[in-house]
């Protein structure tokens, strides 16, 4: 990635922004939610657990994993492997499951909740295994499948995803996810066309899918539209202000559209709310030692503009669907 050199200088009542090449002084890129590169835009919202009653798999220890106004508890390695993984301890989350799936290994669930914890510390490998389990004991659960192919293209194998995110679809069409899933896996595949169309179709539906904007202006983004991933990212944050995965990342294209003073407002606020935030933390550190500013501020771009033109813009896609023949 590249940028062109410029140095605004003798501007008066400027903000005094070098923008040097990306190439030297490479942008900490966050792609939603922990790539380390721009070119892919993970799913990282994370999947509500589901209220699900799992038979007994033993006449001696009953198994209750969810009940709906029960009584009965999970047992123990349930009930602190989903403790460890609300707090993000997903290594210990994965051990934990790892022994309860042991113990009841005809628990779909348990080996669902092993396959995120898997995916969340990096065994990839072992999420895929565990997904396929959950799928084999309970083929009508989609959310094992949709998280298989989240594995899947972590793995780099974006057609087989498609495949199994189609098998999800079938049985539940309905949610969002579904479309975000099916983008970044067409975007993957190479199909970027597609891909956008899907994202279209998605903000269609649902003007205000924050995830959807967000994951459509890293493609834009990639695809070297800056103008429009400006407008994507800014309604995304507009609409989400206080998600530091926003923030950050309407920061990025700010920057790489020459907006300094403005990019480095959005890096420091994700900062703001989530200081262990480290690619926004770095990306703020980073930008403060190429930015010069003299005793004025000034913005250098209406961000909120951005947004609301982005927001016509999708109304205006509403306009070209054609509408059903009765």
């Amino acid at each position: 990635m590249t940028g062109t050199t410029r140095t605004l200088m003798g501007l008066r009542a400027r903000n005094l922004f070098l923008v040097l090449p990306f190439a030297a002084l490479p942008l900490a890129a966050m792609a939603c939610g922990g790539d380390e590169s721009v070119a892919s835009a993970r799913e990282v919202d994370v999947p509500v657990t589901p209220v699900r009653t799992v038979a007994s798999t033993s006449e001696s220890t009953p198994v209750v994993i969810r009940t709906i106004g029960g009584d009965l508890t999970p047992p123990p390695s349930y009930v602190s492997g989903d403790e460890a993984y609300k707090v993000g301890d997903y290594r210990a989350a994965r051990t934990l499951f790892k022994a309860f799936v042991d113990n009841t290994p005809e628990d779909a669930h348990g080996h669902y909740m092993l396959g995120l914890s898997s995916w969340k510390s990096g065994d990839f490998t072992g999420a895929e295994q565990a997904f396929d389990r959950a799928i084999a004991l309970d083929p009508t659960f989609a959310k094992s499948y949709f998280n298989k192919a989240r594995v899947l293209l972590d793995l780099k194998r974006a057609p087989e995803a498609l495949e199994v995110i189609a098998k999800g679809r079938a049985i539940d069409s309905t949610s969002s996810e579904v479309a975000r899933l099916t983008a970044r896996a067409q975007a993957e595949s190479g199909d970027v066309a597609a891909a956008m169309a899907t994202y279209k179709d998605l903000l269609v539906t649902n003007e205000n899918d924050a995830w959807g904007l967000n994951n459509l202006g890293m493609l834009m983004l990639t695809s070297g539209d800056k103008q429009g991933a400006l407008g994507s990212f800014a309604r995304a944050a507009q609409l989400r202000p206080t998600a530091p995965v926003f923030l950050n990342n309407l920061g990025m294209a700010l920057e790489q559209s020459g907006y300094g003073m403005a990019a480095l407002r959005r890096y420091e606020l994700a900062v703001q709310h989530d200081s262990s935030f480290v690619k926004a933390v770095r990306n703020s550190e980073r930008l403060k030692k190429l930015i010069v500013t003299d005793s004025v501020l000034v913005d250098e771009v209406n961000v909120d503009d951005l947004a609301e033109k982005f927001r016509v813009t999708v109304r205006s896609w509403k306009v070209e669907v054609p509408k059903p023949t009765p």
